[in-house]
């Protein structure tokens, strides 16, 4: 009992101040956040990590160009040789916008993989317009309707966009959880991920350039003279407005674990005025936090004995042990002791032979937080063969005590106390003729 009442101790301790979900269980990291929103994956088992605010509603800047990039791959299969002219009107909305550029110029013509690497480098918005145009038909209006549609088929439901570089529109809004399910499927495209996790790129002279020029990513913590600098992490993407705060990101890997994290609309300055980079700081944090506190653990074992079920009839023993019919990990924090998973058996209490090894028994479901991490079935560990002569014994008993046996029975008795009563009142009436029969006799 005193054990009992120590996990549960534990678990509701668990359950009142973690706040991070791994396969739906939730915990904390040590240090603050201070992004707004925030969201954090394991890629290896699509675990969501970390939460913070993940399905609010925030302006997502320079991340729409990973929408933008999206649409690109997979409307332009030949990026290296394609070659785009950029129109004039493009630059006339960011005309005095302060937007980040990589300075195209109108009619200039760069490649599709220039332009790509300059908007996700960089963050150059006319970029962005000079590919939303070309993949649009020559419409950025028809681009933006593709952006959307594209949202919808991913699963970003609560994403709209009305331009394809990010500057800010009160109708162009998402979620961190939207922007994790955009840039996990930008990832699978060909190219996306070795453009995003490129430091700096040289575009190539063209009819308004003569000579190459270098870009370079906007994500301070891949470049090794910054303060910023973190070697696990990769690209992907910053954003930055007023309205919209700091966002960034990322993908890193350390040790054969890989993560994605999205962090949105991290302040802009401090109390005191002087501009704070919470984004690049946050990143580092959930980073650390999740490479040096989670691991892939094994929580269940298929050769563990759950308990035992009694078994009628029996050749032998009269019990079988029950397993899980499969193993269970998942990553699990080192500050959290796996035996304070709350295990949910439903067991059958007794089953009848013949039982057959594998056979269904029961299912468990495991529990931590009040959250369900999985459920499985739970079999016979072994065979058990059925004694012909107990069973047979068992029939004839329940046959005996049935209700139509009893029916049957006190029908057969019914029908002899009746043929008693006929027999007898057939015999009186024979009797009764006979004596008539003898005394008209005498009469005579």
């Amino acid at each position: 009992m005193k054990k009992i009442s120590v996990i549960t101790l534990i678990t509701v301790i668990i359950s009142l101040f973690y706040n991070i979900r791994v396969n739906a269980v939730t915990f904390t990291p040590g240090d603050t956040i201070h992004s707004e929103a925030a969201y954090l994956i394991n890629l290896d088992t699509d675990s969501v990590i970390y939460e913070k605010n993940s399905e609010k509603q925030e302006y997502p800047a320079s991340l729409t160009k990973i929408m933008t990039a999206i649409l690109v791959i997979e409307n332009v299969p030949d990026l290296k040789n394609t070659m785009i002219e950029a129109p004039a009107y493009v630059f006339d909305e960011l005309y005095m916008t302060g937007a980040s550029t990589a300075d195209f110029r109108p009619y200039e013509t760069a490649s599709a993989q220039d332009l790509m690497y300059g908007m996700l480098l960089q963050s150059a918005c006319e970029a962005a317009s000079i590919l939303g145009n070309h993949v649009g038909g020559n419409s950025i209006s028809n681009f933006v309707d593709m952006m959307n549609a594209k949202a919808k088929e991913i699963g970003a439901v609560n994403t709209n966009f009305v331009n394809a570089h990010g500057l800010f529109d009160s109708n162009q809004y998402t979620t961190a959880k939207d922007m994790a399910l955009i840039t996990k499927y930008a990832m699978k495209l060909p190219k996306f991920k070795e453009i995003v996790s490129t430091y700096s790129y040289q575009i190539a002279p063209s009819n308004k350039h003569t000579e190459a020029r270098t870009v370079t990513h906007t994500n301070l913590m891949m470049s090794k003279t910054s303060e910023y600098y973190y070697p696990n992490v990769r690209g992907i993407k910053t954003g930055t407005l007023d309205e919209s705060g700091r966002c960034l990101i990322t993908y890193a890997s350390k040790d054969g674990y890989n993560y994605l994290l999205v962090v949105m609309n991290a302040p802009l300055k401090d109390e005191d005025g002087n501009n704070v980079y919470y984004n690049f700081t946050d990143t580092k944090a959930l980073y650390e936090w999740a490479f040096n506190n989670f691991s892939y653990t094994s929580l269940l074992s298929k050769t563990e004995a759950i308990g035992e079920v009694s078994v009628n009839f029996s050749d032998g023993k009269d019990y079988v042990l029950v397993n899980p019919s499969e193993d269970f990990s998942a990553l699990w924090p080192s500050t959290v002791d796996p035996s304070t998973i709350q295990r949910v058996i439903d067991l059958k209490e007794e089953a009848d032979a013949p039982i057959e090894k594998g056979q269904k028994l029961g299912t468990m479901e495991l529990k931590a937080g009040g959250e369900t991490l999985t459920k499985v079935d739970l079999i016979a560990a072994g065979s058990v063969k059925r004694s012909d002569l107990k069973y047979n014994l068992y029939l004839a008993k329940k046959f005996t005590s049935s209700l139509w046996f009893k029916i049957a029975v006190g029908a057969i008795i019914a029908f002899i106390i009746f043929y008693i009563f006929v027999f007898i009142a057939i015999n009186r009436k024979k009797k009764k003729r006979k004596i008539k029969h003898v005394n008209k006799k005498r009469q005579f």
